[in-house]
Order: structure tokens, then C-alpha cells, then sequence
């Protein structure tokens, strides 16, 4: 792991959960594993990864090469989710 961040980011979710498993496949989380009887409920899990990307020269953005990643790694765009300001001022009125 680099001192000034992180290698990966992993997370799981139920493996029927469509909608999670679509929102996180198209921020770039590859399935790495199917995790049986995870939950407490019973259900199987994925288990999703994403590589961070490593700056170590500080200029260039350009991903490590392919084979220093492994299997996991894939040159699809990185997106931010936009969310809007939080404010838990009693004097706004919501726009609702």
C-alpha cells in the first residue's frame, strides 16, 4: 500500500441486489468473489473491488501498466458522484 493513500477500495453487497451491483459496476468495481451465505440471512454476496490508480511520479495521470494491477485492473473513466450541499439550518425552507 502507498504511505499517502489507499491501493483499493472493496466493498460487498447481496448478489441479487441489481441496482447496487449496477451503481458500483459503472463507477468501475470488478467482482472479484461470490461469498456464499454472507449475510445473516442467508443470502450470497459479492464482494466488488476497485483499484486506485498510483501517481508516484506527481506529473502524469496515466494508470500504472496493465500487468503491475493484476486481473482487477480496467482503464474505464473514474466518476464522481455529485451530491448537494447539506445544511441542517432550521432557518431554510425546503424546496420540497
Amino acid at each position: 500500500m502507498k504511505e499517502d493513500g489507499v491501493d483499493e477500495v472493496v466493498l460487498e453487497t447481496e448478489y441479487d441486489n441489481y441496482a447496487a451491483l449496477s451503481l458500483y459496476e459503472s463507477l468501475g468495481f470488478m467482482r472479484e468473489k461470490r461469498l456464499h451465505r454472507f449475510y445473516l440471512n442467508g443470502k450470497d454476496a459479492f464482494r466488488l473491488v476497485l483499484v486506485v490508480p498510483h501517481n508516484d511520479d506527481g506529473g502524469d495521470n496515466t494508470p500504472p501498466h496493465r500487468s503491475n494491477m493484476g486481473k482487477r485492473f480496467r482503464r474505464t473513466p473514474h466518476r464522481a458522484i455529485c451530491v448537494s450541499p447539506y445544511s441542517d439550518d432550521e432557518d431554510e425552507v425546503s424546496s420540497r
